[in-house]
């Protein structure tokens, strides 16, 4: 049986009301106008690291229980250790994209170890049942820290932004849909009651 699917939010944050006031109050996520410094650690150094770090320990568990006849409980440790680490690596690089997000810029064109699941199936096409991001509103910067494309001008970066779906919260936009990740603002965007009254 398929699963149903949810309708996706699409609603640009622009439109959601509180937008003009929580960027008057610094709540939106800012891009530099010129490229930013890069912070460490390198989410693409992270992410080839987790490749290497999965190749290293396939071959070592196969080397294990090929040529060295190693017993089922210690290639079961292996195998255990190896996914162990490649996961900690992952989510390195998720520590790392978030860092490099928050200060304006990408060197990765696709999101590893995303942010948002999508428990509700929204976008069945996504092989990895992750929501899809855009993040041509960032700068795009190689290893050395040069600029290899500009923010696209328009384009929302991605980041937390007054929500559609919980009024008076910050939600998670990816630059292409809200991933139903909240978090309270620091201060309140919406007007107040006093505020409304002529």
């Amino acid at each position: 049986m398929a699963k149903r699917t949810r309708p996706v939010t699409r609603r640009d944050p622009r439109d959601v009301p509180g937008f003009e006031r929580a960027a008057e109050l610094g709540l939106l996520p800012q891009v530099p106008p010129s490229p930013p410094e890069p912070v460490a650690p390198n989410s693409r150094h992270l992410l080839l690291a987790s490749v290497g770090a999965a190749t290293a320990g396939v071959l070592t568990v196969l080397v294990a229980a090929g040529p060295l006849d190693a017993p089922g409980w210690a290639l079961g440790l292996l195998s255990a250790a190896v996914v162990g680490v490649v996961g900690a690596v992952l989510l390195m690089i998720r520590g790392a994209q978030w860092k490099e997000l928050q200060a304006g810029y990408c060197r990765l064109d696709h999101m590893v170890a995303s942010f948002a699941r999508d428990h509700e199936v929204r976008f069945p096409a996504s092989g990895m049942r992750g929501a899809p991001w855009d993040l041509q509103g960032l700068w795009r910067l190689d290893d050395a820290g040069s600029v290899q494309r500009a923010p696209v001008p328009h384009v929302l970066p991605p980041g937390h932004y007054p929500s559609p779906n919980r009024p008076g919260e910050l939600e998670l936009w990816t630059g292409e849909v809200w991933a139903y990740l909240y978090r309270q603002p620091r201060t309140s965007f919406l007007p107040t009651e006093d505020e409304l009254t002529p």
